[in-house]
């Protein structure tokens, strides 16, 4: 049967060839996009959305019916920032909506990026688990990526603060879901979507194990701030948008005509 909260160290060769992995495929990824044009380009966007969406009802089919695996409420549910952020991103390859790509594209991206470099797979590390995993995270990571530089869907001013209160509202309300999950069906795992009931079990500088609850959320959120500020600024680096609000598919934005980078 699986194990819950499975911890994948940086001293096992499973974690860098998944890393590897994970990073060349992405790359590979916004480099097929800038190649298409048109009509070839809206197909595979489509098909990358379908295939996305696809895999995430085939998991949950597979954590239902597999006789190796437990089903559990407390825990298989896609109900952590990256399982909702994963529906959002294959939903938004047929939507192309920029509120949806603003939030993916900055929640996505930490999610990723940490689930990558500390991976703990709350659901165990069965062979399709691990594979779900990293194709998730990657997707979070990279499809944004494309939506940006193909489809010109750049964050707008102050998006990072707007993305901030969708964050702080919904990890509250998620406090609340666990709890009543876990009052209504208590079982020996607790439900912790969103890491709302107990601190994760990773190796993290931004997380700390030891403090109760809800302590350590106050360093996750400091966190999330910070990487969202950073984000931007990347993003404005590389893919300006300028001041009047227009966001062009290139690069070719004269500095003085740039958003600020903080913005």
């Amino acid at each position: 049967m699986n194990q819950y909260d499975v911890v994948i160290h940086m001293n096992e060769t499973r974690f860098w060839v998944a890393l590897v992995a994970t990073v060349a495929s992405g790359l590979a990824l916004v480099r097929h996009f800038g190649r298409l044009e048109g009509d070839a380009q809206k197909r595979a966007l489509h098909q990358m959305g379908w295939a996305i969406l696809a895999m995430q009802v085939g998991y949950q089919f597979y954590m239902i019916f597999s006789p190796s695996f437990t089903y559990s409420i407390h825990r298989s549910l896609p109900l952590h920032m990256c399982g909702i952020n994963i529906w959002l991103v294959a939903l938004n390859c047929f939507w192309k909506n920029r509120w949806v790509n603003l939030f993916t594209m900055y929640m996505g991206t930490v999610g990723g990026l940490h689930a990558i470099l500390t991976p703990q797979l709350t659901v165990g590390d069965a062979m399709p688990v691990l594979v779900h995993y990293y194709i998730n995270h990657g997707a979070l990571l990279f499809v944004p990526i494309v939506m940006n530089r193909t489809y010109g869907l750049r964050p707008f001013k102050w998006g990072w603060v707007k993305v901030y209160g969708l964050v702080a509202v919904s990890s509250t309300l998620m406090a609340g879901i666990n709890w009543a999950i876990n009052t209504a069906f208590p079982s020996d795992v607790v439900a912790n979507y969103m890491y709302m009931t107990e601190a994760p079990k990773v190796d993290n500088p931004f997380v700390f194990n030891e403090l109760p609850w809800p302590w350590y959320v106050l360093p996750l959120h400091a966190a999330a701030v910070l990487h969202l500020i950073v984000i931007n600024v990347v993003y404005r680096l590389t893919l300006p948008v300028r001041r009047d609000g227009e966001t062009p598919c290139t690069r070719d934005v004269p500095a003085k005509e740039r958003m600020p980078v903080w913005q």
